[in-house]
């Protein structure tokens, strides 16, 4: 099943063309019931009145509309950059006081979530490098010792005094 989407500007064509039809039946109808062409002309008169309010009503209301977008993207956008915190109103509630208050409290979210990722990746290089810190000193040990074996003579006894000291280092890696 499609569904036909209608935009702001057909729905006001469609209403408009509507109003205009329903009118002209009207004075019709009022014309072959009565007979007389005053009538036609108050109809006719009170369908502009009419037609000029309904007017009006969709450009204000389109007027209000294209403000409240507005303002909702330059918030956003602000927001998003993060240049300013979003303003707080203390107006009675309306739509964009709900907008807004919902908004910020997102965005109040999303900066402590923030904060909060910046804090973990800190103590995770904090970790990491005291683990490198931990594991260079062993090795660093073990490569002593070893250039200690392979460079200088020495008796059996000192070579196993070096092996056991290796050893000791082995048991920080299991």
């Amino acid at each position: 099943m499609t569904t036909i989407k209608f935009s702001i500007n057909k729905a006001c064509i469609i209403l408009f063309a509507s109003f205009v039809l329903l009118s002209n039946s009207m004075i019709t109808l009022l014309y072959l019931l009565t007979g007389n062409v005053q009538v036609i002309w108050c109809g006719l008169l009170f369908s502009a009145l009419m037609l000029f309010c309904v007017v009006l009503f969709v450009a204000i209301l389109r007027k209000k509309l294209t403000a409240f977008s507005n303002s909702l993207c330059f918030l956003l956008d602000d927001m998003l950059t993060g240049e300013i915190e979003p303003p707080q109103i203390s107006e009675e509630e309306n739509l964009f006081y709900k907008i807004n208050h919902r908004l910020a409290r997102l965005y109040e979210v999303m900066q402590e979530n923030h904060r909060s990722v910046a804090k973990e990746r800190m103590d995770l290089q904090e970790l990491i490098s005291d683990i490198s810190h931990q594991v260079k000193t062993p090795i660093a040990n073990l490569k002593m010792v070893n250039t200690t074996l392979l460079e200088q003579s020495m008796s059996e006894e000192k070579q196993k005094k070096f092996l056991t000291a290796c050893s000791s280092f082995g048991r920080y890696f299991t």
